[in-house]
Parts: C-alpha cells; sequence; structure tokens
C-alpha cells in the first residue's frame, strides 16, 4: 500500500469560524477556491484550509464541494461565504500519503461509521494539514489529510 493511515478516533471539534467558496467541477480546482480566499483574507486565515464534500459519492469531474478556510475576522463577500461551522461529535482519521489514495482511508471510515450503526452528516471534512505549499509541491507521501465524518443525534 503506498499509503499510510492512523487509527480511527471519535472526537468533539469546536465550532469556527469560516470562508467559503461552493464549487462545482473537479476537485483539483479547489485551489482556485483557496486562492481567492487568501487574496480576500488573508491576514485573517487562522487554521489550515480544507473542503466540505456535499456529494455522498466520489465524482470525478461533477463535484460539489467547498473550499473553505477559518478565518479570525471578516464578512462575507460576493462569492465567498463567511459563517460559522458548526462543531459536535465525529469520527475521525488522519491519512498518510498522496490524494490519490484518500480513496482508501475513506473506506475504512465508511466501513468504521456503518459498523457502529452510526448516521454521517453530509458535508463531510477533509483537512490539509500537510500538502503541496505556494511553491514546491514538496513529497505527496507525506502529505497528511485528516477527514472528518461528522456524526447526527443519536
Amino acid at each position: 500500500m503506498s499509503s499510510e493511515t492512523f487509527d480511527i478516533e471519535e472526537k468533539s471539534v469546536d465550532a469556527i469560524r469560516i470562508a467559503g467558496v461552493r464549487m462545482r467541477g473537479r476537485y483539483s480546482d479547489c485551489a482556485k477556491g483557496f486562492a481567492r480566499i487568501g487574496r480576500k483574507f488573508g491576514r485573517h486565515i487562522c487554521g489550515p484550509p480544507f473542503l466540505l464534500h456535499y456529494d455522498t459519492e466520489y465524482k470525478e469531474t461533477d463535484a460539489d464541494f467547498e473550499a473553505c478556510m477559518p478565518i479570525s475576522m471578516g464578512e462575507s463577500v460576493e462569492g465567498i461565504d463567511v459563517r460559522e461551522l458548526a462543531g459536535g461529535r465525529c469520527v475521525s482519521l488522519i491519512h498518510k500519503g498522496p490524494y490519490e489514495t484518500l480513496h482508501e482511508s475513506y473506506a475504512r471510515i465508511r466501513d468504521y461509521v456503518s459498523d457502529r450503526g452510526y448516521e454521517a452528516e453530509i458535508p463531510t471534512r477533509e483537512i490539509y494539514l500537510k500538502g503541496p505549499g505556494m511553491i514546491l509541491k514538496g513529497n505527496p507521501q507525506k502529505y497528511l489529510t485528516e477527514i472528518q465524518f461528522m456524526l447526527g443525534a443519536s
């Protein structure tokens, strides 16, 4: 296996203020959304970028997602929605490796949720803890991506 995954954990996450750009297309298009947020809120960004996935399954070219960044302050502007993203209980898994192998970690976390009879909410979250830099791509084998499935009230 070309990627490495860590243990699945259940945890609580706090609500956060975010700036988000909702998009439809290829996941790789998210860089445009991140750049737009960066240009508008650069000095107020206070955490790693992440995607919210609104589809219940993987889509190659017509994915419904939102490029987001936590911000300390700011208001919505045309094309960028600023709001509080709810916190709560989630099932979390940190994936180590290239984005092309994320499906392996998604399968693990889906099985975990299903085996326990949990109801995962949409959107799911994909937080980029360590990825390509602004200038250099870095080593994809060392990328760290946290996948979070928020859980509904049981």
